[in-house]
């Protein structure tokens, strides 16, 4: 989840090793009283991964650092999926590509995953392609409107709470600009672009 505010953390650091720490310059987290681990805290921003234990409903945050003591009340959704973009909303990590073409994408916010994952961990290196963790909830995908199954869900070793979705460019879609949505159970993203070339 992405926080912000003034005068968060005194520093600027990003997790440099899986997996995430729970403590990083000088700030601590928690949610409904478990430690949430950070992947980046900076004085006007942190990114916490809100613990797989956590269940749907009201939640507190709590933000400790030296002398302080923040506490922020927020709803946990089963599923809250956003895609990664660049800052002008293109598809990331390829903006454009022709018809029939297989992508990668990613996406957070994908809820619950099976097999289970320790929360601030990422898969082990050694975890065959078939049992890397992917959302227990239904995922659909569109891409200009038109329904497409991916080719591959799930969580790829290295990664913590970031799921990689493989997918092909529909042959019957418009070229141009055209919306990618992802939806995990009944919850849709908001879009992002991908421009199909031809």
């Amino acid at each position: 989840m992405y926080v912000a505010g003034v005068q968060l953390s005194p520093v600027v650091q990003v997790a440099g090793s899986v997996p995430f720490s729970i403590h990083m310059g000088d700030i601590s987290a928690s949610i409904n009283r478990l430690a949430a681990p950070l992947f980046y805290v900076s004085p006007q921003q942190l990114d916490i991964q809100i613990p797989y234990e956590i269940q749907p409903g009201a939640a507190t945050l709590v933000v400790r650092s030296p002398g302080t003591q923040e506490t922020f009340q927020f709803t946990v959704a089963a599923a809250a999926p956003g895609i990664f973009t660049a800052q002008d909303g293109s598809l990331v990590p390829m903006a454009s590509a022709v018809r029939g073409t297989t992508l990668p994408m990613f996406i957070t916010g994908q809820g619950a995953v099976s097999p289970a994952v320790a929360t601030g961990a990422a898969p082990p290196a050694s975890t065959p392609l078939a049992q890397l963790p992917a959302p227990v909830l239904p995922l659909t995908m569109t891409v200009g409107g038109i329904s497409v199954t991916p080719a591959f869900v799930g969580i790829p070793p290295g990664l913590v709470g970031v799921t990689q979705i493989n997918f092909e460019v529909p042959q019957s879609v418009a070229t141009g600009p055209q919306q990618v949505v992802v939806t995990i159970g009944g919850v849709a993203s908001a879009p992002a672009t991908l421009n199909v070339t031809q």
